[in-house]
């Protein structure tokens, strides 16, 4: 299962619990925990009420944590892209059919201004993929 959806969607249960204690579990096992860290993790999955927590109950807080909105953001702001996109060229061909101002400078700078946003936002969450890529390798 993939990291970003190791303990599932909506309200945490059972099953999440489980699965994250194995992996405390598993991690004491191979060392990567001593009993007592492992003791107060399991603690921490056992009040966990959501998701997140569970994840910091396993991983702790920083280490190899990608924010969930991280993940959404691209598909988002490229959907949002192409919404604007396609209503400001509505817009421009009206503009240009009443008043007949067809100023293609306006429709470009627009819709490549945007696009470059979003490609900024793509680029942040492929940068912390990267890193995470390198740190896991490095560990």
């Amino acid at each position: 299962m993939s990291e970003n959806n190791r303990f599932g969607l909506g309200p945490v249960t059972e099953l999440d619990r489980k699965l994250a204690a194995t992996e405390v579990e598993h991690a004491r096992a191979t060392g990567e925990y001593d009993s007592e860290e492992a003791a107060r993790r399991l603690a921490r999955v056992r009040l966990a009420t959501t998701h997140t927590a569970l994840r910091v109950a396993v991983r702790g807080r920083g280490e190899g944590m990608v924010p969930p909105v991280l993940h959404v953001a691209p598909q988002v702001a490229g959907a949002l892209w192409v919404f604007l996109s396609v209503a400001n060229f509505v817009v421009w061909l009206l503009i240009g059919l009443i008043d007949g101002q067809w100023n293609p400078l306006w429709l470009i700078c627009v819709v490549l201004g945007s696009g470059v946003l979003v490609a900024g936002v793509w680029a942040a969450r492929d940068r912390v993929r990267r890193l995470r890529i390198a740190a896991d390798g490095a560990a």
